[in-house]
């Protein structure tokens, strides 16, 4: 039953956010397309693209020609476009959108949605144009739109560990306030407040790993960081 009365009841289980170094190696994520495309059968999934290679080529140019903030913002914007559509080349049967309200009928096919954002993130204009933010918190924020029941972010490592143990294992469980303590990590700085303002948990997960994805979605143990608003413990 949607609990918010009057208001849209998307039916999304698990949006995860796809970091764009999971494509630099195409074997592992292809493995990663194809578990989530199976576990689409049995929860309706959403996928929302980091900025990925072309991402890193636009900084690299940005140090040279240091485009206006309104250029950047657009620039990767699209990459990330970019990024779901290959993504989505590996993950059978899925299919892409761009509009939420293409959203229900992929869904509820038993397909993985692969978000195209660039259109939602230019023309809702809810995103600072800035350096501090990236596509972690964007993810966090049309996860919340959706309703998603579950949101985490897939990235190239096993969650989140303290900056003074390098050599240390990756923490379970994580505040959101010890997480922003702790700035920019395996996940962006502006995630952790929006997390607690907004009541919701995060799962860094290594995607690259994809019985961990697969273990997390069925609700086994899997090795990754969750962080959680202040009091809502593990």
């Amino acid at each position: 039953m949607n609990k918010n009365l009057g208001f849209r009841d998307f039916g999304v289980d698990v949006l995860v956010k796809l970091g764009g170094s999971l494509l630099a190696d195409l074997d592992r994520a292809r493995e990663l397309g194809e578990t989530l495309s199976r576990l689409a059968a049995t929860h309706r999934v959403v996928v929302f693209p980091g900025g990925g290679p072309i991402d890193n080529y636009i900084e690299e140019v940005d140090r040279t020609l240091h485009f206006p903030p309104d250029i950047h913002h657009q620039l990767c914007a699209r990459a990330q476009d970019q990024t779901g559509l290959m993504f989505s080349t590996l993950c059978p049967g899925s299919r892409v959108f761009s509009r939420p309200v293409e959203v229900s009928p992929i869904i509820e096919e038993g397909r993985v949605a692969v978000m195209l954002p660039m259109e939602q993130i230019i023309g809702l204009d809810v995103f600072e144009r800035s350096w501090v933010i990236t596509s972690d918190s964007m993810a966090a924020w049309f996860a919340r739109f959706f309703g998603a029941r579950r949101f985490a972010v897939l990235t190239d490592v096993p969650g989140i560990r303290r900056p003074e143990d390098e050599d240390g294992g990756y923490l379970e469980s994580l505040s959101t306030t010890d997480a922003g303590a702790m700035g920019r990590t395996s996940i962006d700085e502006c995630l952790p407040p929006f997390l607690e303002a907004n009541g919701m948990s995060c799962t860094i997960l290594n995607g690259q790993d994809h019985l961990s994805v697969e273990n997390w979605m069925q609700g086994r143990p899997a090795p990754g960081t969750t962080v959680h608003p202040v009091g809502a413990g593990n």
